[in-house]
């Protein structure tokens, strides 16, 4: 279990970061961090939506990204631990399909409600570089994963030698 928990906060240290960088951008450049703050921002800052999109997706555990693997892992380990704690596995589960709603309704709103913008805002370079160092790791690490949690693996071996 200890192992599952490391690899799904290497994974969700990406998406995390990502999701309340962005939250963080828009609330500078428009003034707030409500859904209506979010309304056309796919269609105004495409960089922006899209990477928010990413994040909200791997949040919610949807493959390929690399919260979908996070909780993969953390699912399987619950399974793992034996029919006690099945009701654990239940309750996350639930808990990843309610909190697909919420992440849904900030996609919904980039998309879907507002207008579509006559003008694409592109943000600075150093901005785009860090959005960017966020969302690629999130989705790589849906898809080619082995070597974290190699890494995670290994650490383990080395924090409890006798294991």
């Amino acid at each position: 279990g200890i192992g599952a928990v490391m690899l799904y906060l290497v994974m969700y240290l990406f998406m995390n970061l990502g999701a309340f960088f962005i939250v963080m951008y828009v609330q500078t450049k428009k003034d707030g961090e409500t859904f209506d703050a979010f309304s056309g921002l796919g269609w105004e800052m495409p960089l922006v939506g899209i990477a928010m999109t990413v994040f909200m997706f791997s949040l919610t555990g949807i493959p390929p990204t690399a919260g979908f693997i996070g909780k993969y892992y953390l699912f399987a380990a619950v399974i793992k631990a034996g029919p006690t704690f099945y009701w654990l596995a239940f309750a996350g589960a639930i808990n990843s399909v309610i909190s697909l709603y919420y992440y849904i309704r900030v996609i919904r709103h980039m998309y879907l409600i507002g207008e579509r913008s006559e003008s694409i805002h592109v943000p600075a370079m150093m901005t785009s570089i860090l959005i960017l160092a966020l969302a690629i790791p999130t989705v790589v690490l849906g898809v080619y994963w082995t070597p974290v949690a190699d890494w995670v693996s290994n650490s383990l071996v080395f924090a409890f030698p006798a294991m």
